[in-house]
C-alpha cells in the first residue's frame, strides 16, 4: 500500500493563487474577444453605413420625375384675346401684379387696357426663349399693339413659359424643383442656417454644444421644446433612416452624419439638404425641397421670392403639416414672424424689415391646390408608351410638352359641372367631354367625371357606348361620294320600313317623333336627323362602305356589319368621335389625335417618336357639302338653338342612342372641335335627347373658348345653286321654298321646278319653324 502524503499549506495557499490567476486570463482572453468581436462588428457595421452613404450620394440621390408641362401661350397682333381672358391666362402662370414700377420676371402691371409684362425665360423644344418686357395693348376682344418695352419694336410672336402640370414617376409619388446652391439666394441659406444650425460650417455632423442647449431647455421646460439635430443630421434622417424616435435611430444618425461630413464638402450637404426637405403635401405627390416648394406655395421660382416668403419656407421645415400655410395661416404666420426676428436678431434684416415684412399676409398661389387634370395625364401617359420607345422613356429627368390648354381645360371643367345639376338632380348621371385643335388633331382638354378632378374611371377614352345620330354624317358622305346617284337634293323615302337581317328577326325603325314624311330632300333628311331615310341609304350604298368610310375619317374599330349600326348602334368613346369629327372640321384631312408634342431627355435632346401620318383620306368635295349640311343643323336642325345661343357658325350633329341611353353631341367652329357625352354607368335610360342633354354642354363651353366661326371650305369643283325645297328641281332665289345648295359641278338637278314667286326661304322657314 502507498502512504499518502500530505501537503503542506504553503503548497495549498500556492496552488489557490495559480487557480486564480488562471481565471483572470481566461476572464480577460473572453473580455478581449469579446471587446475584439464587437469592435469587429462595429467596423463592419460601420463600413456598411459608410458604403450606404456613399452609394446614395455618388449614384442616384433622387429619382427624377419626367416633368410635364401644358401648352405655351402665344401672344400676337390680331389675335383674339379679351383684358379678362389674358388676366386668368397670367393667374394660370402664376404671374403676379406689380405697382411698384419695376417689374422682374413673372410679373405684369395693367393700365386700362394695357399691360407691361415680364415674361419668364424658358427652354423649349425648338430652342430657347428669353425673358422679354413687352407691352400689350387690347381693344375690341384683340390684341391691337405687341411691342417690346426695350426698343419699342412691335413683335410678331411672344411665346410665355408653359404652365407645369405635374411629374410622371416610376415609382414614387415624390417631387423635386432640382436647384445648383449657386441658384439659392444667399437670404435664404443666411436664414436656414440661423434657425436651423447656426454652426453649420463649424461642427463635423455633430454639435455638441447645440445638444447640451437643448438638453438644458428641454429640462427647464420639462417637455421637448429645442432639437439640436444639425442640418447634416437631418438630412441623414431624412435619407436613410425612419422617423421613429428611439436610442439606437439617434445612434444611427449621429454616426452616419460624421461619416457623411468625412466624405463630401459643407457645399454638397447644403445643396442635398435644399432639394430634400420635405416641405408639405399636395394630394398624392410629396413636396421636397425649396425649389418645388416656391413653385408649389407661391407660383414662382425661388429666386423670385420677398425676403418673408423666404421666411415662411424656411419656418415650415420644423413641421411643414403643422405650418402649412393653406391649411393653417395663423401657425404659418406665426412661425415666420419667429424667424425673421431670429435672423433680425442677428443682423441680418433692419429693424424696419422686421417690421415692414411681419405686417404682410401671407400670400399663397391661386393654384396651390391644383387640379390634377387626372384625365388628360393618363392620355399622356398611354400616347407616351404608343408613340416613343420604351427604353428611351425609362430615361430620367424627361421634360414633356403637351397641347394641354389650362384655359380650355378650366372652361370645359366649368361647363360641365355648371350644366349638369341643371340636366339632372341624380348625381349618378356621368359626362365625359373632349376638346380638339381641327388644324392638328392636338387635344386641348379632356374631361373623363361630371367631378374633373376624380382620377376614376376616364369616360372620355374608356367607355364605349351607342353614338347615335352622329353616324349620319358619315352615311351621307358614303351616299354622296355617288355624285351620279346621290346630291343634297336627292329625295328620299320616308314611310314605314321593314327589316330582315340575317338572323331572321324584323327590325322595324322609327323616327324619333313617330311620324313619316313621305319624300323629302336628302339635306333636310339629315338636318332633321330623320331616322328611315338613313337607314334606307344605308342598306342602299351598303354597310361595308359605310364602314370603310368610318375609317377614312379616322376610327379604325371593327364595326358590327347589321342594319342598326345606320342607327348608330356601334360603340365608340368621346376620342373616337373626337376623331372622326376632326376629320370633317378639318375638310378631310386627318391628323390623328394626339396629346404630347415633343419629349426632351435630361440634355435637352428630342426624343425620336413613331412617324404620325396625316392624311387626306376622304374628297373634299364631297365633305364641303356635309360640313354645309352641318352648318344648316346648328342655324335650323336638331340643334338650332346654338344659333341663338353663340354668337359665332358652328357645325355639328346631335346624337341620342336607343331609349335615350345615351346623348351626344359634337361639332366644330373655326378653332375648335368638341365632343360632349352624358349618360349612365349602368347604362340606363337618361330621359336626355342629344339636343337636351350634351348640347347644353357643348354649347356652355364653346361659348367661352371660341370667338372664330367655321366657314366651309369650298373647292373650286363646286357649285352653288337654287333648287325647289319639294321637289329638289332647279329653282329661282325669289320662288317661294327655294333653298341654295352646294352641288359638285355635274351633279347639279337638269331640270327645273314651277316657279311661285314668293319670299325666298318661306317653305325653308316654315320647315323648321321654332
Amino acid at each position: 500500500m502507498r502512504k499518502k502524503t500530505r501537503q503542506s499549506p504553503k503548497s495549498t495557499s500556492h496552488a489557490g493563487r495559480s487557480g486564480s490567476r488562471s481565471t483572470k486570463t481566461q476572464r480577460r482572453r473572453t473580455y478581449l474577444k469579446v471587446f475584439l468581436l464587437i469592435l469587429a462588428a462595429s467596423i463592419i457595421y460601420l463600413v456598411y453605413l459608410d458604403v450606404k452613404i456613399i452609394s446614395k450620394f455618388e449614384g442616384r440621390i433622387w429619382q427624377l420625375p419626367a416633368r410635364v408641362y401644358a401648352r405655351p401661350l402665344e401672344l400676337y397682333e390680331d389675335m383674339p384675346l379679351t383684358t379678362d381672358k389674358l388676366l386668368l391666362e397670367l393667374g394660370m402662370l402664376n404671374y403676379s401684379s406689380d405697382t411698384s414700377g419695376v417689374l422682374t420676371q413673372g410679373q405684369y402691371h395693367r393700365s386700362g387696357n394695357s399691360f407691361e409684362i415680364v415674361t419668364r425665360g424658358f427652354e423649349y423644344w425648338d430652342g430657347e426663349e428669353i425673358s422679354r418686357s413687352i407691352r400689350v395693348d387690347i381693344s375690341n376682344g384683340k390684341i391691337t399693339r405687341l411691342e417690346d418695352l426695350s426698343s419699342n419694336e412691335s413683335l410678331d410672336l411672344v411665346r410665355f413659359d408653359p404652365a407645369y402640370l405635374t411629374g410622371i414617376f416610376p415609382a414614387h409619388g415624390e417631387d423635386r424643383e432640382l436647384l445648383r446652391l449657386e441658384e439659392v439666394p444667399e437670404s435664404l441659406i443666411a436664414m436656414l442656417v440661423l434657425v436651423e444650425d447656426r454652426r453649420f460650417y463649424e461642427h463635423h455632423g455633430v454639435d455638441i454644444r447645440s445638444i447640451a442647449r437643448a438638453f438644458v431647455a428641454n429640462i427647464k421646460a420639462g417637455r421637448t421644446v429645442q432639437g439640436g439635430s444639425t442640418i447634416t443630421q437631418q438630412l441623414v434622417k431624412n435619407l436613410f433612416l425612419s422617423p421613429r424616435q428611439n436610442l439606437w435611430r439617434k445612434a444611427n444618425e449621429a454616426v452616419m452624419a460624421l461619416l457623411l461630413e468625412l466624405h463630401y464638402s459643407k457645399h454638397k450637404i447644403l445643396e442635398t439638404y435644399l432639394n430634400e426637405i420635405y416641405l408639405g403635401q399636395d394630394q398624392e405627390r410629396a413636396i421636397h425641397g425649396f425649389g418645388l416648394a416656391s413653385l408649389h406655395y407661391f407660383g414662382k421660382p425661388l429666386h423670385q421670392l420677398a425676403l418673408d416668403e423666404m421666411a415662411l419656407l424656411v419656418g415650415m421645415v420644423k413641421g411643414a403639416s403643422y405650418y402649412n400655410p393653406v391649411r393653417h395661416p395663423d401657425r404659418a404666420k406665426q412661425r415666420r414672424d419667429v424667424v425673421l426676428s431670429s435672423v433680425f436678431d442677428h443682423g441680418v434684416i433692419s429693424n424696419e424689415q422686421r417690421l415692414r415684412l411681419s405686417a404682410n399676409e401671407i400670400k399663397i398661389a391661386r393654384h396651390v391646390k391644383r387640379v390634377r387634370y387626372p384625365a388628360y395625364l393618363e392620355l399622356v401617359k398611354r400616347q407616351l408608351k404608343n408613340t416613343y420607345n420604351s427604353d428611351d422613356l425609362k430615361s430620367e429627368g424627361l421634360r414633356i410638352f403637351t397641347a394641354f390648354d389650362p384655359y380650355v381645360q378650366q372652361q370645359t371643367e366649368k361647363a360641365v359641372l355648371t350644366v349638369m345639376p341643371q340636366l339632372s338632380a341624380d348625381k349618378e348621371l356621368q359626362a365625359a367631354a373632349i376638346v380638339v385643335s381641327p388644324n392638328n388633331g392636338e387635344i386641348l382638354a379632356i374631361v373623363g367625371d361630371r367631378q374633373p378632378d376624380y382620377p376614376g374611371f376616364n369616360r372620355s377614352l374608356d367607355i364605349r357606348r351607342h353614338i347615335g345620330s352622329l353616324i349620319k354624317p358619315a352615311i351621307y358622305l358614303s351616299a354622296l361620294k355617288q355624285s351620279h346617284k346621290y346630291t343634297l337634293a336627292s329625295l328620299l323615302d320616308d314611310t314605314r320600313l321593314r327589316v330582315v337581317g340575317d338572323d331572321k328577326q324584323l327590325w322595324q325603325p322609327e323616327n324619333y317623333d313617330h311620324q313619316y314624311h313621305g319624300k323629302v330632300l336628302l339635306y333636310e333628311a339629315l338636318l332633321k336627323s330623320y331616322n328611315i331615310p338613313a337607314v334606307r341609304l344605308g342598306l342602299d350604298i351598303g354597310l361595308a362602305e359605310i364602314s370603310k368610310t368610318i375609317q377614312q375619317l379616322g376610327n379604325h374599330s371593327r364595326l358590327p356589319p347589321y342594319p342598326s349600326m345606320t342607327l348608330g348602334a356601334v360603340d365608340m368613346s368621346p376620342f373616337d368621335v373626337a376623331s372622326i369629327y376632326q376629320t370633317f372640321a378639318a375638310s378631310g384631312f386627318h391628323s390623328p389625335l394626339r396629346s404630347v408634342i415633343a419629349v426632351l431627355d435630361n440634355e435637352g435632346r428630342a426624343l425620336k417618336r413613331y412617324s404620325v401620318d396625316v392624311a387626306r383620306e376622304v374628297n373634299p368635295d364631297v365633305v364641303a357639302l356635309i360640313n354645309h349640311s352641318m352648318l344648316g343643323i346648328a342655324e335650323q336642325g336638331t340643334a338650332k338653338r346654338l344659333s341663338r345661343d353663340l354668337k359665332i357658325k358652328v357645325a355639328g350633329k346631335t346624337g341620342t342612342s336607343d331609349e335615350l341611353r345615351d346623348s351626344w353631341f359634337a361639332g366644330f367652329s373655326g378653332d375648335m372641335v368638341a365632343v360632349v357625352w352624358t349618360g349612365y354607368d349602368d347604362n340606363r335610360s337618361t330621359g336626355l335627347t342629344g339636343a337636351s342633354g350634351a348640347l347644353r354642354i357643348w354649347s356652355k363651353l364653346m361659348s367661352t373658348i371660341s370667338s372664330s366661326s367655321f366657314e366651309v371650305l369650298m373647292p373650286d369643283n363646286i357649285t352653288m345653286q337654287w333648287v325647289d325645297g319639294e321637289s329638289g328641281l332647279l329653282s329661282g332665289k325669289d320662288c317661294e321654298n327655294a333653298i341654295e345648295l352646294p352641288f359638285i359641278k355635274g351633279s347639279e338637278p337638269k331640270s327645273e321646278a314651277e316657279c311661285t314667286e314668293g319670299s325666298s326661304f318661306g317653305w325653308f322657314r316654315n320647315l323648321f319653324g321654332d
